[in-house]
């Protein structure tokens, strides 16, 4: 699947750290072109550090989110865990495609251009993992 109509409407992000009893972790969340859901990956380094990372960072695919969760915190039900949001705002995407997404993040924490790319692999238990990236600015 290709996302391609990206007509100037202003999507959003968020970033929520998850504390589960035995996990935490944080989710990034993307609102993309015709999808009615949140694209999600699951991160286990702190977004603080994700700029200065050296290397790609690991993020794992996860299923897709409820817009709510854009602007939620709190206890998730079913006993899964509590979601504190540490950053959103506005989000401009440059591709977005099967194996490659370029963004742009404005938030108060993460701001700037960013890269996902996703790992192919025919094992269903691997195709899942992505690597996110800061593409630092050229001086």
């Amino acid at each position: 699947m290709v996302w391609q109509d990206f007509n100037q409407k202003v999507f959003r992000f968020a970033v929520l750290k998850h504390v589960r009893e035995t996990d935490i972790h944080w989710d990034l969340l993307l609102q993309l072109p015709l999808r009615p859901l949140l694209a999600t990956w699951q991160i286990r380094r702190n977004p603080a550090q994700w700029e200065h990372e050296l290397q790609p960072i690991p993020a794992l695919a996860i299923p897709d989110h409820r817009l709510i969760y854009l602007d939620f915190q709190g206890e998730i039900s079913g006993g899964r865990g509590h979601v504190t949001r540490i950053d959103g705002g506005k989000v401009e995407i440059s591709r977005a495609d099967e194996n490659v997404m370029e963004f742009c993040l404005h938030g108060q924490l993460l701001r700037g251009h960013w890269h996902l790319t996703h790992d192919s692999h025919p094992d269903p238990a691997v195709s899942q993992h992505w690597h996110l990236r800061f593409n630092k600015p050229k001086t």
